[in-house]
């Protein structure tokens, strides 16, 4: 009868059986962790230069175990990746006379941690598990102390985000120029964050805000009815994009200013015509505009250059670069954005830079200093849904404002409105990158 005395029971057999499987359940969870004696959980923190093997080591591992543990974790995870400053969780058995690993966790990235378990046969079995997720729109509004990435970083932003921004603003925000301490940023984007508050995916950039020496600039995303890609519009549907960038190159360092100079070659005075931007060899160029390449090619001087014409009698140029974008040569449609050629050294050059020039209608023009006209406008249909669009993003701004105010929190820190709005068809599509 099943292992029971024919006397038992139905309901007896029943129960005895429940208790059974019980108990073997419980036998197979010991024998899997080693979890029998008394558990001690002994956090360590990766020390600059030091690996996981040595972890263990310090926390008390026994050499064959570190061994076995390398072995387990190497087949999910490169164990070089740790970084200093990481917590490990080690954990071990201990009968009151010794301890005896039976494995660790840790985080392997944003809403993913490994795990590692003593098996019944003395082996050790490494998972990697995946932490749910929990979708909000989050606002950052920060003061920029040492600099506008370090503040929006600090936030709670990606590198993703402070790129779009840079690309938004390129138009009119000479970055290393016109940005100070004290100035303020404010960002509205839909992200993913796991259990610990830690963002691990982001998804539309909804709004970007500047606020440089007291002159604020907005902008929101939207996306025309009909069209694949959105763009950003002030708040009465004007577009952020111009017909030329101000700056054509991310990241780079104002070196030389448009005006006269001493040249740092020549050694006599003259009129510096153009704006140059140091940065490091191989740095990306783009093309200021839309336009057709003129000239691709060694021009004295002026090393490799490349020369844009655009409408309205503009033309931008850009020289002592190392090599160029593919596909650029004369005659060649570019688009604004689109990489033309790398940063170097060739020609007259003290060093790796560009050197940028707008000409209008064949003289050079400071780019600083250059007023042009704005992008494409919305019709009057789109301008309604623009504004339908728009109105959504402050309400959104205004609720996590509220909340913020409630907290009583500074500016400068990170306010959520949890799940406040459902992910945008790019977050659902798996626009993520």
């Amino acid at each position: 009868m099943g292992g029971f005395p024919g006397s038992v029971s139905p309901e007896q057999r029943a129960r005895m059986a429940a208790e059974a499987e019980a108990a073997a359940i419980r036998a197979e969870h010991d024998a899997f962790t080693g979890d029998t004696g008394l558990r001690e959980d002994r956090e360590i923190e990766v020390a600059r230069g030091e690996t996981l093997a040595s972890v263990m080591r310090r926390a008390g591992a026994d050499p064959g175990d570190v061994e076995a543990v390398l072995a387990g974790v190497g087949k999910i995870f490169d164990a070089r990746r740790l970084r200093p400053g990481q917590a490990i969780d080690v954990f071990f058995e201990s009968n009151g006379t010794e301890a005896k690993l039976t494995g660790l966790a840790f985080r392997s990235e944003p809403g993913a941690a490994i795990t590692v378990n003593r098996t019944f046969d003395g082996a050790f079995r490494a998972r990697e598990v995946l932490m749910p997720l929990t979708f909000e729109v989050t606002r950052i509004s920060a003061r920029v102390e040492k600099s506008l990435y370090d503040s929006a970083i600090a936030g709670g932003a990606t590198d993703r985000e402070v790129r779009q921004l840079a690309d938004i603003f390129a138009y009119d925000v000479d970055f290393q120029r016109d940005i100070h301490p004290g100035d303020a940023v404010e960002l509205v984007f839909e992200r993913f964050h796991d259990d610990e508050g830690r963002t691990v995916k982001t998804g539309d950039l909804l709004f970007v805000a500047l606020d440089a020496r007291g002159a604020t600039k907005s902008y929101y995303r939207f996306r025309r009815p009909g069209e694949a890609n959105a763009d950003w519009y002030d708040a009465s549907g004007k577009s952020a994009r111009k017909f030329l960038m101000k700056t054509p190159i991310n990241g780079a360092r104002l070196s030389s200013g448009f005006g006269f100079r001493r040249h740092p070659i020549l050694g006599y005075s003259a009129l510096h015509k153009g704006a140059d931007f140091a940065a490091g060899s191989g740095t990306p160029v783009m093309a200021a505009g839309d336009g057709v390449v003129v000239k691709a090619g060694y021009n004295g001087g002026y090393g490799n250059y490349v020369r844009i014409r655009h409408t309205d009698g503009y033309e931008t140029a850009y020289a002592h670069m190392s090599r160029y974008g593919r596909g650029v040569r004369p005659g060649v449609q570019v688009r604004q954005q689109q990489v033309i050629g790398y940063v170097g050294s060739t020609g007259r050059s003290t060093g790796p830079h560009l050197h940028y020039e707008v000409l209008l209608r064949g003289q050079q023009v400071n780019p600083m200093r250059l007023k042009v006209p704005t992008g494409r406008n919305l019709s009057p249909a789109e301008l309604d849904a623009f504004r339908t669009e728009r109105d959504r993003i402050d309400a959104l701004r205004v609720a996590h404002q509220r909340e913020a105010e409630l907290r009583g929190a500074p500016r400068g820190t990170v306010i959520v409105t949890a799940a406040a709005a459902m992910p945008s068809e790019g977050a659902i599509r798996g626009g993520f990158r």
